[in-house]
């Protein structure tokens, strides 16, 4: 039944989101022939051509304000899901089908870091689409980017899979909190989308708190090690480590809420 709730998540949004990575995309080819038709060098502000400069510079910031709407629609899009499917008018059709609610979120949680997961994917081939073969990627940002991968030890294999492992339990926390804060909102008599929001942001603010205080602990108990795999190891394993438990226990409380004081409009 897992499957069958998956298949009508997916296609819920399926819309939605091809809209979106298609304009995005678009965007991006836009970006792209206006860099390739203007063949300016692009920071060097004293060309004659001011007009390809600034097709490409307007080119280059819509292009930007293109990849922040496309993380915003996300995150809306995946919150707007569980919402009317859980706890609006669809929820009484929801929660009369003979599938635990368990399976209503874990087909939530898949569905929405999936989502979650293709829209980095898209943003990173759209970046390859204005980028690779201009000058944004000439000598200066590779010797920059790979000075960059030595700092943080991702040279490292170990390192640089537990970097891959923390952006993916990330993923999972943020789409677990969006649940819990959605659910938690539901408790109020009143304005229950403040509410959520509100949630949210008070959530990832103590959570911000606790990260601080814990880098600040770190770094005085690993004082002499910076900058080594040890430090990177630890340090990683034990973000992951706090990102899983955050995860988990956002799923524990928002199915705890559904199960118990669940109210339906």
């Amino acid at each position: 039944m897992l499957g069958k709730l998956l298949k009508y998540d997916y296609r819920a949004n399926g819309f939605y989101f091809l809209l979106i990575y298609g304009v995005l995309m678009g965007i991006a080819v836009v970006a792209r022939l206006s860099i390739v038709m203007a063949d300016a060098r692009y920071f060097a502000f004293a060309d004659s051509h001011v007009l390809s400069v600034m097709a490409v510079g307007g080119a280059v910031v819509t292009y930007l304000l293109a990849c922040g709407a496309v993380v915003v629609l996300t995150f809306l899009l995946i919150a707007m899901r569980f919402y009317k499917n859980l706890m609006g008018p669809e929820g009484y059709l929801s929660f009369t089908l003979p599938v635990s609610k368990g399976s209503h979120l874990a087909s939530k949680m898949i569905s929405g870091v999936s989502y979650l997961l293709l829209s980095y994917l898209v943003l990173l081939v759209s970046a390859m689409v204005v980028t690779v073969g201009t000058d944004f990627l000439g000598d200066p940002f590779i010797l920059l980017f790979r000075s960059a991968l030595d700092a943080l030890r991702m040279d490292h294999l170990l390192i640089f899979s537990l970097y891959i492992i923390e952006g993916f339990m990330t993923t999972v926390q943020i789409v677990a909190v969006i649940y819990l804060s959605i659910c938690i909102g539901q408790l109020a008599t009143k304005h229950r989308i403040l509410g959520a929001i509100g949630m949210y942001l008070a959530i990832y603010l103590a959570l911000g708190m606790i990260t601080m205080l814990g880098s600040v602990i770190f770094m005085r108990l690993l004082e002499g090690y910076e900058g080594t795999v040890f430090y990177y190891g630890i340090t990683k394993s034990v973000t992951i480590l706090f990102r899983s438990l955050v995860a988990a226990g956002s799923l524990a409380g928002s199915l705890l809420l559904m199960k118990y004081r669940l109210n339906l409009e």
